[in-house]
């Protein structure tokens, strides 16, 4: 999973063997079937690899992370935060108490000096991660099209920035 310096990685986290968990990565498989997205955008799916992930977030320019939230909205209602809105907490919980979560990693970028410029979190509000090897609930499954859009608009917004 190398990745080289000044890109853009849409990261989707969580587990799909548990529900609405598998959110994030469902986002960024969608979007590699539909193979539309140009280079140099790269699509991870980062799956629960905690601190496995932090060379990729240090060497991002930006990024984008979808992954399933708690945030007490009805299920598959979209949160978008950005930078410093995101809390320390948002939503992921690890399987057991050697399991990090995403905020650590940002956290252990952050204490590197190696945090990307801009870091946008798409969340969906999940309905059930509590079921094993069920798939997404319909609330959440129906708001992978919104995400892609959302995360498309993000991008978008990066690249008029770099044009002004």
């Amino acid at each position: 999973m190398t990745t080289s310096a000044g890109n853009t990685v849409l990261l989707g986290i969580g587990n799909t063997l548990w529900a609405d968990e598998g959110f994030g990565p469902q986002v960024v498989a969608r979007m590699r079937d539909r193979g539309d997205l140009l280079p140099p955008v790269e699509l991870v799916d980062g799956g629960t690899q905690g601190l496995y992930l932090l060379p990729l977030v240090q060497d991002a320019a930006r990024m984008i992370v979808f992954d399933a939230v708690d945030f007490g909205r009805p299920p598959g209602e979209m949160v978008v935060l950005r930078d410093d809105e995101i809390p320390a907490f948002f939503g992921q919980r690890p399987l057991s108490l050697h399991q990090t979560g995403f905020t650590d990693v940002l956290a252990a970028a952050e204490l590197t000096g190696r945090r990307p410029q801009a870091i946008t979190l798409v969340g969906v509000q999940y309905a059930d991660i509590d079921t094993w090897g069920g798939g997404l609930s319909p609330a959440v499954a129906a708001a992978i099209d919104l995400a892609i859009e959302t995360g498309r608009r993000e991008l978008q917004s990066w690249e008029d920035a770099t044009h002004v």
